[in-house]
């Protein structure tokens, strides 16, 4: 007897073979033909397994409102920047291996390095972020830049870089911190702190 391919019977259960063929197929089953019927069996468990996925889709209604909700907390990053160096990717020495507490970052845009230093205080919870902002040419400080420090959208705390361009902050952590580094309001970096969680000094240190 001869017996129909998987791609034949696959066509078969998506009802896109054409008429005399579906009929041709449908009889050869009705003969008896065991191994095409388990054939036809199994892709049509499959379809129906294909079709019941589209069931799970959310709808493009419910898909904009969860991502304006997103929108209204998350940090806004700028696209111009570049991370250079995590200290928590970085290996650490055998012998200091979880008694590292600081974590550093150190960012590049187009004109400035921005190197970021937090260091949990002895209360849970609690940490300071020191940073300098040089100008990429020469390496020079960058004076008089306004530094925002924002929960998602939400600020926190402003200052602004001194004379070799550092600047301070004292914080609560949260997992949705950013730095904004700015001229004016047309022309603000924002570099989020990723993966904050602090503990106190002495405890394992930054993840």
């Amino acid at each position: 007897m001869k017996h129909f391919s998987e791609a034949s019977w696959a066509d078969f259960a998506r009802n896109l073979v054409a008429p005399d063929m579906k009929m041709t197929m449908q009889q050869h089953i009705d003969k008896g033909c065991t191994k095409c019927a388990n054939v036809l069996n199994t892709w049509q468990i499959v379809h129906s397994i294909a079709r019941k996925e589209s069931a799970f889709t959310p709808s493009s209604d419910a898909v904009r409102v969860v991502k304006s909700q997103f929108a209204a907390v998350a940090p806004e990053e700028s696209l111009g920047f570049r991370l250079l160096f995590d200290s928590s990717l970085a290996p650490v020495p055998a012998g200091m291996r979880g008694s590292v507490a600081a974590r550093q970052f150190l960012y590049e845009t187009d004109e400035y390095y921005i190197d970021l230093r937090i260091e949990p205080h002895r209360e849970a919870h609690q940490a300071a972020l020191v940073g300098q902002v040089l100008n990429r040419t020469g390496k020079r400080a960058a004076p008089g830049l306004a530094v925002l420090l924002q929960d998602g959208k939400r600020p926190i705390a402003e200052t602004s870089t001194n004379q070799f361009g550092e600047f301070q902050f004292e914080f609560n952590a949260t997992n949705s911190l950013s730095i904004s580094v700015k001229r004016d309001k047309s022309d603000a970096i924002v570099l989020p702190l990723y993966g904050i969680q602090v503990t106190p000094t002495g405890r394992k240190g930054l993840d």
